[in-house]
């Protein structure tokens, strides 16, 4: 059974453990790098849990089997907008629904739960060329509205980003 929850500071550990196995795995996936976030202290994970975005975790039978980062821009002329990031899905539990229940979740939270009515839009990115991804995202609404060339570095090996939008009304 899989349930998805708002993850806290007492989930510092399963939180790091999951996060850097996504930066070691799909480095061209994220903006961080597994070499910024590894040398962190608990302290440092525990504070970005208890900080103002929402990082929800996906338990599939007694395992953190993915999370996503959702969080509400904090200046004023941009309050208006949402994002998601930091999507991971650990190997063992794709194609199982758990991206799917994480984008729910985060939706339902900006349209009828915590985030309701403070955000009118959410943007995310996605590597161009992660068609699963890009897939997922546009089934919840989202459209690329941009792109942004070698926005990405790894290894020598630039990525190109896209950026994808949806309206929360």
């Amino acid at each position: 059974m899989t349930t998805v929850r708002v993850l806290g500071a007492d989930d510092a550990v399963a939180v790091r453990d999951i996060r850097l196995e996504g930066l070691r795995l799909a480095p061209e996936s994220f903006g961080s790098s597994w070499e910024e976030e590894a040398g962190q202290p608990l302290t440092w994970w525990r504070e970005r849990l208890a900080g103002a975005a929402r990082t929800l975790g996906a338990d599939v039978d007694g395992v953190l089997g993915g999370i996503l980062v959702v969080s509400l821009k904090s200046r004023v002329k941009l309050a208006h907008n949402a994002e998601i990031g930091a999507v991971y899905v650990r190997p063992a539990f794709r194609r199982r629904g758990v991206a799917n229940l994480l984008m729910q979740s985060a939706m339902d939270m900006l349209r009828c739960g915590e985030f309701a009515g403070r955000a009118k839009f959410a943007t995310l990115h996605v590597t161009a060329g992660n068609d699963s991804a890009r897939g997922l995202y546009e089934r919840f609404g989202f459209n690329v509205c941009g792109q942004l060339e070698r926005e990405l570095c790894v290894d020598g090996i630039f990525y190109d980003e896209l950026l994808m939008r949806t309206g929360l009304s």
